[in-house]
């Protein structure tokens, strides 16, 4: 069951990033002004929110039944810097202030190469401890 609330987290994780991703392509190399592009990075924005306050919660779970309790690993890394992007988002969209902003693009690349990290080299922490 652990197994598959990981991969579900990484959709999330995948479903979370598109709009940021597809803007970013869009500058680069399309420049397109298409409709239908448009309704679709909207509505990938609307479930960014909420898709995050799944993927912190569904994290923690994962984490749960995967070790059998809370426990120093590369998962336990890869969760605290999700809570700390969701909390700078979090802040971002009370108080708008571009600096918690800009904070949270970048704990969220910091996120995405600990899942890598993750993903890749579960076992890393243990070996760098020992």
């Amino acid at each position: 069951m652990y197994s598959v609330l990981g991969w579900l987290n990484v959709v999330i994780l995948g479903v979370i990033l598109s709009p940021f991703a597809l803007n970013f392509l869009n500058r680069k190399f399309f420049k397109t002004q298409n409709r239908l592009f448009r309704d679709t990075v909207k509505f990938l924005r609307r479930l960014h929110k909420p898709f995050g306050v799944a993927m912190a919660v569904l994290a923690l779970v994962h984490g749960y039944l995967a070790m059998g309790g809370i426990r120093l690993h590369t998962g336990s890394l890869l969760y605290a810097s999700i809570f700390v992007t969701a909390l700078l988002g979090g802040s971002f969209y009370k108080l708008k202030k571009r600096s918690l902003f800009v904070w949270h693009k970048r704990m969220a690349f910091l996120s995405f190469l600990l899942l890598l990290l993750h993903l890749f080299y579960p076992s890393a922490l243990f070996y760098l401890l020992n």
